[in-house]
Order: structure tokens, then C-alpha cells, then sequence
């Protein structure tokens, strides 16, 4: 048995008795605990009862269910101790051996008795069966076992000579019956009933491990195997061949499944990379436990922290095919991942080591699990709701393609009647009601009550629906008068904005939460018009009609609604101007599109190659000073004049980083114009701000001197900042004034920050005030910081912006690897994943390596396929190919230029290559498949358990229809979902088919040819032969189909030949 670190936890056996065991395998300590009120995620009430500190070194236990406080403990010598737990007094008994060797498992039965499972020695049994029940009696209240209780000196029964028994349960629904497993021979189920102790069932296996059975249904239960991450279910009626039914029996010839399988993951736990699989001091899977609440639920946890749940249930079979008493089939209905992000090296003190399920009084609650975290720390996680899918699939949704366009409704809110409401909602109702109340302890929920309080009101059903969808509703003005989506989204937001943002504690907020209240606010809405929410749930794909994509200018005026992300792409095309004919380029580097922190601290990203040329090493700092000082004389950049530095060609190309997108010049120039009174004095504080940030203080004076005209209150700033030029110190400044920057500007950020710099001449404050835009505070900072200060400071806002998806950051990181895991909390925070395509699309993968820039941008491509945005679709796929060209070649795959067949049913696409790829592997895994090739797919999808192990091809590539494969090569039928092509609606034959009047034969060559075309209306989309549509429209105009009053061959121009 394993002994993972910190140690081990098992709730209570007895389904009476709310408590549970953690086992400290350093200190060697087990302590009793009991839950006194909520048991939730993020929120565990319990108490400590009882310890006892006196703990050999175990290898193995078990708690015992009929005798409070009994936990037998196995060691490595064989010697089984005997403990109470539940008396603080360290009390214990053993059991000795005959032998000394290794005790592998140990387990009580609900009478009394104890199984223990010894490793092989000659001429000596390795089960041995104890009754230890005379403890049943003894007083609780009183510490220790009793004085005059009778020594254990042998087993009652003795079973498995010469053999290594390495695990062992009793069933609880016949305690004189267990399964063993013995190694390398298989499982063993033994009547201890049986005078002659004979096996009555043997199931050959090499999954001798971890056994654990199904306490809902009896006649299932599991195990693993040490060096497989597979699982195998097996079924205890399975006693002899006859008895079983065709379907079984079907399955254990076609299939490979064992004798006694009911079903087999080959791959119930993800693999280790290959440097952890060289370790095998633990197995594969560490624990399987079965649901005592729930039928078939099973929990695996790996040895590297993953805890996977499979819900299982029985194969359907038809009525007359069913046997009695015959083992059946299960299949995996769903797997649940209980923490996905167990294997992050950051996470590593969060690994789950041990866990197990928490018995509850009522099976309305969630299922929950009791897990123990490496760091020490109890946890409580819970199944994923699944109450809500019910109505949730009641709601008549439409494709969105399908009436976007034509301004009709593609989603409404199904209504019931009031009787209906509360079938329907029920479920859902009671788990809400449920789940945030005391399960335990004094305070202890009544379930019954509440769950009958939750279904039987009268105005809960109706309060499910949070969102009413009126289309009578009328849209404001400046909506109906835009066209662009960016003006649309921009007056809902006003639209929807009942006051200004908040300011945080009297100071203004950052541009990051300025940033978030305009993006949530209008999500925020609990009523919206439906051709406003209809622009709110796909702003994406308006956004693509629009031609956002690689056009940088027009990605600006087409995402106008959102100031931060037309920043973006502002810099965006500062950085493609400077890149472009080799700007950025001074041999051997290429430091194209990267930004400030990058290149200060000269980092390449993940393909530090790409960014090299002709094989050259990564040049050392004074090689990066050189090509730096290069490139910074072709774009014309002037000298640095700030603060001391070593590396000043670095900080020169990091300020000209800084103003791309933006021209200062034409700032100023626009400052001093006669139509700059007319602006608001906001942009005349920043238009100073920036000259000041450059070290013009003379033309920030000017700019607020000018603006005092319109704005007096600017006057003083200006005589403050003239006063502070001239004295070139904020202290003269302060006295003469008495200036005090905390009554700087609570609204305006650039006027704040002139204020404190007059006040304080401080930069890093100016640096650090988060209500200024991150490019003025990382050119402060590149200008004013030493060297030492400047990485520091570099280093804390990056990683602030990759923990806050902040797309400002891309002036410091640059489309660059740091770049991808700020956009992957943003599409986390936003959904806005079509952004984070187009501006990975730039350097990825000609210079970024990372996964999710592929999964993004196949997202992206799905969605605009989902839309039937074909055309889109495919201008992406061309440009973003010429965006990945690097010397010349395409670094990104170019997308494949033959015919494809989409399904109209399920989408799936099908072409010449991926119908014979799939092919080929289903042939090749059918060849070459093993016991353990691919389950955690079956597992996944709940495929049937027999065909698990001989393939990882989901269960609808793999028909037991003969005629429908025939169909699928054939490709009369799709071959994801195997519908058929549809019929013809004048002669009711599937079209592709040969068909019953034999065309073919005709005399007539067009009669013959026409017969072999399908035709379809685009209106009603029915489709029929082509030379049964030329027959029948050539009387009629409306469709051939009853109450289908299309008119597929309306003219509207008769005189015109349509040939």
C-alpha cells in the first residue's frame, strides 16, 4: 500500500456515525475528528475528539463499522495492532503471526470478523480470518481495552497457502463472503460459510490492488493493477459461463473483456511524463473508493495528485435478451475532473494525497469528497451540478445564423405550466436550497423540510429565471441611429449606466478597474432588448463582419467602444511600422513586436531560434548593446538624457516602445492650436503630463498657461510647475505655495499626477500610480529609475498584469510568450477570445511555442465555423498564413485545399484525409490494441466498457451495424452521428442511394444524369433528384411537401432565361 505524505484520511465506515480519521504518517498519530456544521467547498467545520500517539509504522488499515473507535493496523513484520482511537489513552492489542512477513491489507466485515492479507511464504497460509466481536461489548465510556478481555493467539480461519495476498474487502450485504486478490494469479472470492474454504469464484487478472466495492449495488466492484493507470469493475455473478447472457458473453469474445469484467478503462488516470514514470516505488493509482450514496460512482486518485470521478451505470439490453442471474455491462456515463489543476509545479503543496467519500443523511445533496492536501490542510470538494442541465435543455435554442441576420429571435425562455414549473425546477430548487447549510453537528439543516419549503413554493419556480428577454422593449436612440457594432456597444453602455464608476476609498479608480466596470457593467443588466442582447452574445462575430482582423487601423475604429483594446492595436501598428522593411532587425537579432521587459532583461521567449539568424548564439549584454544602439540609429531614435545607466540603448529603444501608437508631436501641436480650448481640460492636463513626463517642463507651462483660459483653475498648476522649473526642487515650490498633493485631483489622473510630482518631485510615485495609463507609468520609469530599481519594478507590474489580465501590459511584454498568459486570464475574465487570436496570430508560432495560442485560435476558427461564417473562416485562415511567414516560409500549417462535407446535423466536418486517417487508426488500434491503450477516453464519453481497451475511438466510430459502415465509406451517412443524407420529398428515397426506378437505365442521357445530382431550395431547404425537381416545377411553383407553402420556383422575372 502507498504511504503518501502527509499522511491519510477515511471517513467513518458506519453510515450512522458522522466522523473521520486522519492518519499522520510522520508524527505517526491518528486523530478522530467530527464535523460539526457545513461541509463545502472553501468551508469545513470539524472538531478534534481523540488521538492516539502511539502508531507503529503501518503499512496498510481499516476502520472497523460495528465497533466504535477500533481501527486495526497492519506493518511490515506481520504484527497487526489493534487500536482505539476514540479514548486519548493509547490502548492496543496485537495479533501475532506464526511467520514474520510483510501485512499487505487489512479489513473488517460488519459482524465482527477481521480479514488480514499476508505476503507468500511456503508452507503457510497468507489470509488469515480473525473474530475479534468479543470487543463489541466492551464499556466505551471507559478508557483501554478491558483488563480480563481474552487474548487473540489464532485465526478462526486460515485460507491462500503459499501465495502473496495484496488485498482484501468483505461485502457488506453477506459478511462471510470476501475477494481477494492474490498476485499474479487474479481475484478470489471466498464463503467462509464453506467447510472446505474452496474458491467459488477465480477471475484471472493482474489488477489485484486496491480493491473497493460498490456499496449500492453489491455485485460490482474494482481494482487496479500497480504498474497500469487502468481500472478494472468486475461483477460477482459472473460463476458460470452458461448463466450468462449473449450480450456478455458477446462482449467477452469481440471485445478481449476478462471473465467477470463489467468494465474496463485501460486509462482511468493521465500518464506522467517519462522522467516521473521511471518512479515505481508507488503505483499508478493510489485509491479507489465507490459512493456509498450514489450507485456506480466511482473515485480514482493517481499518484501525482489527480482525483477523477466516473459515474457509471449498466449497459441498456433489450427485455427479452435479459438473463437473471447473468453479470452485466457497465458504461462510463460521465468523468468529472475534481481538481484539473493538479498538475501545475506552482500547485505543488496542493496535490491531493489521499481523500474519500463523506457518507451524507440525504441523496438530494451534492456528492462530496474528504481530501487531504500535501500541505496538510483538509479540503472538501463537490461533484458538479448537474440539476441544472434538466431545464437547461427544455429552452428551445436556435443557431444563431439562423434569424441573426433578419433581426428574429434565436433564444427565448420557456414557459410552463405552474404544475409543470415545480416537476421541472424541483430538482434545481432543492439544490439551491441546500447548498449553504449545516450537514453536521448541533445545527444540523433539516433537509426533508427544507427541500419541501424549496419545491412546494409558489414563487420559486419563477425566481429560476434571472433573465426575462421582452422584445418589446424599445432600444435607446443612439443605437437604432449607429451602424457600427462599436457604436451599438457603445450606446447600450450608456444606456445602461445608472452613475458614474465608484471611486475607491476617495481615490480614483485604476485603469484596470476602469477597464472592468466597462466591460462588466452592461453584463451586469437584467433586462436587455433582444437585438441588444443578440449584440452583446455575439459581438464577436460582428465584429469579424466588420473585418476585424490584421488590418490595425481598422481594428481601431471597429473596437472604438473599448478605449484600453483600441490602444492595443494602436501600439499593435506602431510596433508592425517599426518592424517592417527590417527596423527591427540588427544581425543576429530580431526583436520585432517585443516589448520593454523583454528586451531589458533580453529574454528571446521559447524560441529563442526564431529570433536569431543563420544559427548564431544568443549575443552576450554588450552584443545587445551593440545591436540595439544599430537599430536604434536606422529608426532615428533619440539619445537617452535621463537618469545614470549602464545599458542607455536599452532604455532608448524601451521610451520609443512607449510612444508607439502615439505621436507626441502632433500633441503638442494640437495643444497650441486654436481648437485645443474647445477639448476638455482633461486633455490638456495630459498634453502637459507627457511633456512633463519627457523633461519639457517649459512646454508643460505653456500648455496649462494656455488652457487657463478656458479652465482657470489650471492657472495655479501652472505657476506651481513654472516655480518648480525654475527652483528645479519641490521643496522652494511647497513653501512658497504651501502645495499640498493630497488635495491633488480625485477625477482627473494626469492632473493628480502633476500635482504630486510638484508636491513631492518623486517619480516612483508617479510610476506607481495605477490610475495613469501602464505606457506613462513605464516611460516614467524608464527614464527616471536606475538600473537595479527599473528590473525590479519590471518584474512586479508584469506579473500584475499576467494576475489580472491586464491587456495594457502588452507595452511590457510585447507579443511574446509573457503576452499569452496575460491574454489567457483575459479570455478567462472576458470571454473575448477572438482578440487573443488575432494577436497571438502575429507571432505565434513563428516565435512564441505554447500551446494555448492553438487552442485559442482553433476556438476561434470553430466558432466562425458554428456561424456558418465560412467565408471569414477562411480569409483568417489565409491571412493569419502569411502573418506566420518566417524567411520566407509559413511557419503555420496552411489550412488543407480540398472539398470538405459538413454535416447539417452535428457540424462535423469530413474530407479524403481525416475519413481514412480515422480509418487507418481505428485499423491499426484494432490490430495492435492491448488491455491498456486508451480508456480515459471511454471514460470521458462513457463509451461501452467492453470495447474501452481495443480502441481509444469513440463508441460512434466503432458501429455493430455491417449496412451502416457500408453507408459511411460510402458517405451516404455522416460518420459522427450516422444520419443518412436526407430523402427525396417526391419519391421519399434517401438521396445517393440506387434508387427503386432504376434512372439509370433510361434512354434519355439527361434523364441519366440528373438522376445522380441531388437539388435542394435555399429557402425551405428540402431537397429533392434533380430530374424529379425538373419534373415537378415544371408544373408547379410551390414545394412538393404538405404544408409547406414555399414557393421554390417563384420567378420574379419571368421574361429572363434563367439558363
Amino acid at each position: 500500500m502507498d504511504r503518501p505524505e502527509p499522511g491519510l484520511v477515511k471517513w467513518s465506515p458506519n453510515a450512522n456515525r458522522d466522523s473521520f480519521l486522519h492518519i499522520n504518517l510522520q508524527h505517526r498519530i491518528v486523530q478522530l475528528y467530527e464535523p460539526t456544521g457545513h461541509a463545502q467547498r472553501g468551508r469545513f467545520d470539524w472538531k478534534k475528539v481523540a488521538k492516539h500517539d502511539d502508531l507503529p509504522p503501518l503499512t496498510t488499515y481499516d476502520w472497523s463499522p460495528s465497533i466504535p473507535g477500533l481501527v486495526a493496523v497492519g506493518t511490515s513484520t506481520g504484527v497487526v495492532n489493534l487500536l482505539r482511537v476514540d479514548d486519548n489513552a493509547n490502548s492496543y492489542l496485537e495479533l501475532g503471526l506464526k511467520m514474520s512477513r510483510t501485512c499487505h491489507a487489512v479489513a473488517f466485515n460488519t459482524t465482527g470478523k477481521l480479514a488480514v492479507a499476508l505476503d507468500r511464504v511456503r508452507s503457510d497460509n497468507c489470509l488469515n480470518i480473525w473474530d475479534v466481536n468479543r470487543l463489541s461489548s466492551m464499556d466505551s465510556s471507559a478508557p483501554g481495552f478491558p483488563s480480563d478481555i481474552e487474548q487473540f493467539n489464532e485465526p478462526t480461519d486460515r485460507l491462500e497457502p503459499s501465495v502473496s495476498v495484496s488485498s482484501v474487502r468483505f461485502f457488506e450485504d453477506n459478511p462471510n463472503v470476501l475477494v481477494a486478490g492474490i498476485k499474479g494469479q487474479g481475484l478470489r472470492i471466498h464463503d467462509l460459510r464453506e467447510q472446505s474454504h474452496g474458491s467459488a469464484i477465480h477471475f484471472p487478472t493482474k489488477c489485484c490492488n486496491n480493491l473497493t466495492i460498490d456499496y449500492a449495488d453489491q455485485n460490482y466492484f474494482a481494482s487496479s493493477a500497480l504498474d497500469q493507470p487502468g481500472v478494472m469493475v468486475w461483477d460477482r455473478r459472473a460463476t458460470h459461463r452458461h448463466a450468462a447472457s449473449p450480450s456478455y458473453t458477446d462482449a467477452l469474445d469481440r471485445d478481449g473483456l476478462p471473465w467477470g469484467g463489467a468494465l474496463r478503462l485501460d486509462r482511468a488516470v493521465q500518464m506522467e511524463a517519462e522522467g516521473a514514470l521511471m518512479d515505481t516505488k508507488n503505483s499508478f493509482i493510489r485509491s479507489l473508493r465507490f459512493c456509498r450514496d450514489h450507485p456506480g460512482m466511482l473515485a480514482v486518485l493517481s499518484r501525482a495528485g489527480q482525483l477523477r470521478i466516473l459515474s457509471t451505470r449498466q449497459e441498456y439490453v433489450e427485455a427479452d435478451l435479459k438473463f437473471a442471474d447473468s453479470p452485466g455491462l457497465l458504461e462510463v456515463r460521465k468523468s468529472f475532473e475534481m481538481d484539473p489543476l493538479y498538475a501545475e509545479p506552482s500547485r505543488k503543496n496542493d496535490k491531493i494525497v489521499s481523500f474519500d467519500w463523506i457518507t451524507l443523511s440525504s441523496p438530494v445533496l451534492q456528492p462530496r469528497l474528504l481530501v487531504l492536501r500535501a500541505s496538510g490542510a483538509l479540503d472538501v470538494l463537490q461533484m458538479p451540478s448537474f440539476t441544472a442541465e434538466y431545464p437547461f435543455k427544455l429552452i428551445p435554442w436556435q443557431p444563431p445564423y439562423r434569424g441573426l441576420e433578419e433581426g428574429g429571435a434565436y433564444h427565448q425562455v420557456m414557459e410552463f405550466e405552474p404544475q409543470q414549473s415545480h416537476e421541472i425546477f424541483g430538482p434545481l430548487l432543492a439544490e439551491q436550497a441546500l447548498a449553504d447549510v449545516p450537514l453536521f453537528g448541533p445545527e444540523k439543516a433539516n433537509l426533508n423540510k427544507a427541500t419541501e419549503h424549496a419545491v412546494s413554493s409558489k414563487t420559486a419556480a419563477g425566481s429560476v429565471v434571472a433573465k426575462q428577454i421582452d422584445a418589446n422593449d424599445e432600444l435607446p436612440v443612439p443605437y437604432s441611429e449607429a451602424s457600427p457594432v462599436a457604436e451599438k456597444l457603445a450606446a447600450l453602455r450608456i444606456a445602461s449606466r445608472d452613475t458614474s464608476p465608484p471611486v475607491s476609498g476617495g481615490e480614483p479608480l485604476s485603469q484596470l478597474q476602469h477597464h472592468e466596470h466597462t466591460l462588466t457593467e452592461i453584463k451586469d443588466v437584467s433586462r436587455l432588448p433582444t437585438q441588444g442582447q443578440a449584440l452583446l452574445d455575439h459581438s464577436m462575430l460582428f465584429r469579424a463582419k466588420e473585418s476585424y482582423l490584421f488590418n490595425y487601423e481598422t481594428n481601431q475604429r471597429i473596437v472604438a467602444d473599448d478605449p484600453w483594446l483600441r490602444d492595443v492595436w494602436a501600439w499593435v501598428s506602431g510596433a508592425d511600422d517599426a518592424a517592417s522593411d527590417g527596423g527591427m532587425m540588427s544581425h543576429p537579432l530580431d526583436i520585432g513586436y517585443m516589448g520593454i521587459y523583454t528586451i531589458w532583461t533580453n529574454n528571446l521567449g521559447s524560441k529563442p531560434q526564431s529570433r536569431l539568424s543563420d544559427s548564431a548564439p544568443a549575443p552576450e549584454e554588450v552584443g545587445w548593446e551593440r545591436c540595439l544602439n544599430a537599430i536604434c540609429k536606422k529608426l532615428a531614435i533619440p539619445k537617452f538624457d535621463g537618469v545614470e545607466t549602464r545599458r542607455p540603448h536599452h532604455r532608448e529603444i524601451c521610451l520609443e516602445i512607449c510612444n508607439w501608437g502615439r505621436s507626441y508631436e502632433s500633441e503638442l501641436k494640437d495643444a497650441h492650436s486654436a481648437s485645443s480650448l474647445t477639448r476638455e481640460s482633461t486633455w490638456h492636463t495630459m498634453a502637459a503630463a507627457h511633456a512633463l513626463f519627457r523633461g519639457n517642463t517649459k512646454e508643460a507651462v505653456q500648455v496649462l498657461k494656455r488652457a487657463s483660459a478656458a479652465y482657470p483653475e489650471l492657472q495655479f498648476v501652472s505657476l506651481a510647475l513654472q516655480l518648480m522649473g525654475k527652483n528645479e526642487g519641490a521643496t522652494v515650490v511647497k513653501e512658497a505655495l504651501d502645495f499640498d498633493e493630497r488635495v491633488a485631483s480625485k477625477t482627473d489622473p494626469y492632473l493628480r499626477a502633476i500635482s504630486s510630482i510638484i508636491a513631492t518631485g518623486d517619480w516612483a510615485i508617479i510610476a506607481n500610480q495605477r490610475s495613469l495609463p501602464l505606457r506613462d507609468r513605464a516611460f516614467v520609469a524608464v527614464r527616471t529609475f536606475p538600473d537595479d530599481a527599473l528590473t525590479s519594478w519590471l518584474e512586479s507590474e508584469v506579473a500584475a498584469a499576467i494576475k489580472a489580465g491586464d491587456i495594457e501590459g502588452i507595452v511590457l511584454t510585447g507579443i511574446t510568450d509573457s503576452l499569452v498568459d496575460i491574454l489567457a486570464r483575459y479570455v478567462q475574465k472576458y470571454d473575448d477570445y477572438q482578440t487573443a487570436t488575432l494577436l497571438l496570430s502575429i507571432c505565434a508560432p513563428k516565435f512564441i511555442d505554447d500551446v494555448r495560442t492553438t487552442a485559442f485560435r482553433n476556438a476561434y476558427r470553430a466558432y466562425l465555423q458554428r456561424h456558418h461564417a465560412f467565408y471569414l473562416r477562411a480569409k483568417f485562415d489565409v491571412e493569419s498564413t502569411k502573418r506566420s511567414k518566417h524567411h520566407g516560409r509559413p511557419t503555420l500549417r496552411p489550412p488543407s485545399r480540398q472539398i470538405a462535407l459538413r454535416c447539417v446535423y452535428c457540424d462535423a466536418e469530413t474530407s479524403v484525409n481525416t475519413h481514412n486517417s480515422r480509418s487507418s487508426a481505428q485499423q491499426h488500434l484494432g490490430q495492435h490494441g492491448g488491455p491498456f491503450v486508451a480508456a480515459a477516453t471511454a471514460a470521458a464519453i462513457g463509451g461501452r466498457s467492453g470495447s474501452a481497451g481495443g480502441s481509444g475511438a469513440p463508441p460512434e466510430a466503432v458501429s455493430t451495424n455491417p449496412f451502416m459502415d457500408k453507408m459511411v465509406v460510402a458517405g451516404i451517412s455522416c460518420p459522427n452521428c450516422k444520419r443518412h443524407l436526407p430523402r427525396c420529398v417526391v419519391c421519399l428515397e434517401v438521396v445517393g442511394m440506387p434508387r427503386s426506378d432504376r434512372p439509370e437505365l433510361s434512354r434519355d442521357p439527361e434523364v441519366r444524369l440528373a438522376a445522380r445530382f441531388p437539388t435542394f431550395c435555399l429557402q425551405c431547404e428540402h431537397v429533392l433528384h434533380l430530374d424529379h425537381a425538373r419534373q415537378w416545377f415544371a408544373r408547379h411553383q410551390e414545394c412538393p411537401v404538405p404544408e409547406c407553402r414555399c414557393k421554390c420556383n417563384f420567378r420574379a422575372n419571368p421574361e429572363l432565361s434563367y439558363r
